[in-house]
């Protein structure tokens, strides 16, 4: 209770700053039920930063990823799999991680581009810190919790109508999605030409069933959804609407983040790029691709955080069986990418995690 008041006064404070307010029409009051959900997920990642894994959830999402790794992990020679890892140059890995981490600004920018579509006065510079937080907690809980926390952080920071900002959140999923997608179809010609491994016909099939679900749900949200809407009670159409709204009013920024979603893409295969190299080892352009958007892609199972278990698995089997590289060194780069992409997030953000709350105790008091 003592929290939720702290958050509420925090709130006022940002609202009566102007930062990130609405330019048009009154401060938006959100529905008690939003409010519910928006104290969940802030309880989520409460859970998340002090690992507390004693619901069954979270030991089921702990436990997945260590059972999938310990099955296809006891074949594997780990002698010489860190004997890879050893070799790597330093300054290659210190590249990686600079390019992984320029994505967030241009994620940052892209997210409050989609914002501004909604009215809202906000830029990317002050996203970034709650992007990374976001980051931070999908890495930690699973089923993409950090998207819907940096949503209520926005809301809380802002006073943006958190209907609206999960509706852009997932406009901007979609846009990584259909872009992952798209790589994957064509990359996947160029790097295997008419042979594809039978196994990994699984994520052409995924794939295809989750753009055919975004294409429904999008024709749903913008044909069926209002006349649904009439069967429901006055307050659950606002909250529909505003949700609608985010979704379909941020593909209106298209023309800007179409092209900025490809250079996230861009960074993102750069970085395992540069993890290869830090390893002495290389894979034509096409095949860096494809590893890159499949293990992507992976990271949207919700079973486990951020695809433990799943990417490092599919990540080795591409590498080895698809483009020939020796299981010491495919183990090697598995490792060491995660390290960037997840295990770097997990220092960097549990830091900002631990500032932020220090700044609002003391601006509380204050």
């Amino acid at each position: 209770m003592a929290r939720t008041k702290e958050l509420e006064r925090h709130s006022l404070k940002e609202r009566a700053s102007g930062v990130g307010a609405p330019e048009r029409g009154a401060t938006h009051v959100e529905d008690a039920t939003i409010e519910q959900l928006a104290a969940a997920a802030e309880r989520t990642d409460e859970l998340a930063v002090r690992r507390q894994l004693f619901g069954w959830r979270e030991l089921i999402s702990t436990a997945i990823p260590i059972v999938l790794i310990a099955y296809f992990a006891r074949n594997v020679d780990w002698s010489q799999a860190f004997a890879t890892l050893r070799r790597a140059d330093p300054l290659f890995l210190v590249a990686a991680l600079v390019v992984y981490y320029l994505s967030f600004p241009v994620r940052a920018i892209r997210w409050a581009r989609l914002l501004r579509e909604g009215g809202a006065r906000i830029f990317g510079r002050d996203l970034l810190e709650i992007l990374l937080l976001g980051w931070f907690v999908n890495c930690l809980v699973p089923a993409k919790l950090g998207d819907l926390y940096r949503s209520y952080l926005v809301k809380r920071r802002f006073g943006i109508s958190l209907s609206r900002t999960v509706g852009v959140v997932v406009a901007e999923r979609l846009l990584d999605l259909f872009v992952v997608f798209g790589l994957l179809v064509v990359d996947g010609y160029v790097a295997f030409g008419r042979t594809i491994l039978p196994d990994l016909n699984v994520l052409y099939v995924s794939g295809a069933a989750l753009g055919l679900v975004i294409l429904l749900g999008l024709v749903g949200l913008y044909a069926i959804g209002p006349r649904l809407g009439r069967f429901f009670p006055a307050e659950i159409r606002r909250i529909g609407r505003l949700f609608r709204e985010g979704v379909l009013h941020s593909f209106r920024a298209l023309p800007v983040a179409g092209p900025m979603t490809l250079l996230v893409w861009f960074l993102e295969t750069s970085r395992l790029l540069l993890v290869l190299f830090a390893l002495g080892l290389y894979l034509p352009p096409s095949q860096v691709i494809f590893v890159a958007v499949a293990a992507s892609l992976l990271t949207t199972v919700p079973l486990t955080p951020a695809g433990f278990g799943f990417v490092e698995i599919a990540m080795v089997y591409v590498l080895t069986t698809g483009f020939g590289l020796a299981q010491n060194d495919a183990v090697a780069v598995a490792v060491l990418d995660r390290a960037v992409s997840v295990f770097s997030v997990i220092v960097v953000g549990g830091v900002l995690y631990l500032r932020t709350e220090h700044t609002e105790r003391i601006g509380v008091r204050a």
